[in-house]
């Protein structure tokens, strides 16, 4: 069991301000009871409290332990909250389950969006009229408050006066594409980018933008990042412009300004396209010079996979960064998220391809790297 972690009390706020959370890891028996019960006695009267049991199994007797020191806990004016973020151990014994343990999510299904939370929850989903969308946003933040400030402020308070992400994550703008879900991610280990297509002008480009290049300078060389990724997603709007031929966005100037960024990309997918059709006996796949991807794609998704090629290519036009790259002092990785079925797979650059991720998933924090 890891030793108790506290957020310590700002000056001028309440003792109520203080969240201590207490992980649990392995199996948590009749045998780590006492030592539990211990950490938890010296929870301070009043104060939100976050047992976080996230180990292999929990027997009747620390189930009987941990319960009867929440109920004495919230009898005495204090909170509680059983975070069980990867196993429902606790959620089971108290409902009285007997199926085997699954998975569970945290309070709320915190990643699920809003109508989705409201379905669930049992309420009537409210009507268009009687909740703004400004309803919403804020009806979210109070969610967020009342559940996951106390698991978040410790993390929150070590990265308020410095961040040191590990990524630049270039991604799009879309509202389905949420990269640190989809990384597993949490605060200060992403520095995210996002803009319309997932684009990065090339360098001395003909129309202007500054906005990609500062943040990669900034990455690169104030917050020291050794790794860019650029992310495309399946069904793209921007790029659907853009295979259209732009007519349909012609109205929309500075989209159409933005998305001529995205004209390499065409060419590279057309020129991959001709050459497909002009040796249509040879494997369905990929050459890393044309940029070529799997044929039983639709051209749609074929043209948001070669963009993320082409994106990676548009970062070498920068001289300073092929210079880091080319010393191996920077990674370039390409990931394609597939929306229908929410999976993500990575670019292997030599072959041109987009494949599964290697490897099994971690199945906890543990398996996870370390930051160096």
């Amino acid at each position: 069991m890891k030793s108790p972690g506290a957020t310590a009390p700002r000056r001028g706020l309440p003792a109520s301000f203080v969240v201590l959370l207490v992980a649990v890891t392995g199996s948590l028996t009749f045998l780590g009871v006492p030592r539990l019960m211990g950490v938890l006695r010296r929870v301070l009267a009043g104060a939100p409290v976050g047992p976080d049991p996230n180990g292999d199994s929990m027997d009747h007797a620390a189930f009987e332990a941990v319960h009867g020191r929440r109920m004495t806990h919230e009898g005495q004016g204090g909170e509680a909250d059983i975070a069980e973020i990867r196993r429902n151990w606790y959620q089971r014994g108290v409902t009285g389950d007997t199926s085997p343990s699954r998975k569970s999510s945290p309070p709320g299904r915190w990643w699920a969006p809003w109508a989705d939370r409201w379905r669930r929850s049992g309420r009537p989903e409210p009507d268009s009229t009687e909740v703004s969308p400004s309803g919403l946003l804020l009806a979210g933040v109070r969610e967020y408050h009342g559940q996951m400030v106390p698991l978040v402020r410790p993390i929150m308070a070590e990265l308020a006066f410095q961040q040191t992400p590990d990524h630049l994550f270039i991604t799009c703008v879309d509202s389905r594409v949420v990269p640190n879900i989809i990384t597993a991610s949490g605060p200060g280990d992403l520095f995210i980018v996002r803009n319309v297509a997932n684009l990065v002008p090339r360098h001395g480009a003909p129309v202007p933008d500054d906005s990609v290049a500062a943040a990669v300078e900034y990455a690169v060389n104030v917050l020291d990042i050794k790794t860019i990724t650029v992310c495309g997603h399946s069904n793209c709007g921007g790029m659907a412009g853009v295979l259209a031929g732009g007519a349909e966005i012609r109205h929309l100037s500075g989209l159409s300004r933005w998305l001529r960024h995205a004209e390499p990309s065409l060419a590279r997918f057309l020129e991959a396209e001709s050459e497909t059709r002009s040796d249509a006996g040879s494997d369905a796949g990929s050459d890393a010079g044309s940029g070529r991807v799997e044929e039983a794609e639709s051209p749609l998704t074929r043209l948001c996979q070669v963009n993320v090629q082409q994106q990676l290519d548009n970062l070498l036009t920068h001289p300073w960064l092929r210079e880091r790259v080319e010393a191996g002092r920077l990674e370039l990785v390409g990931l394609f998220l597939d929306l229908e079925s929410a999976e993500v797979r990575v670019l292997d650059r030599q072959a041109g391809v987009f494949v599964a991720v290697p490897g099994e998933a971690p199945n906890d924090a543990q398996d996870l790297p370390s930051r160096a």
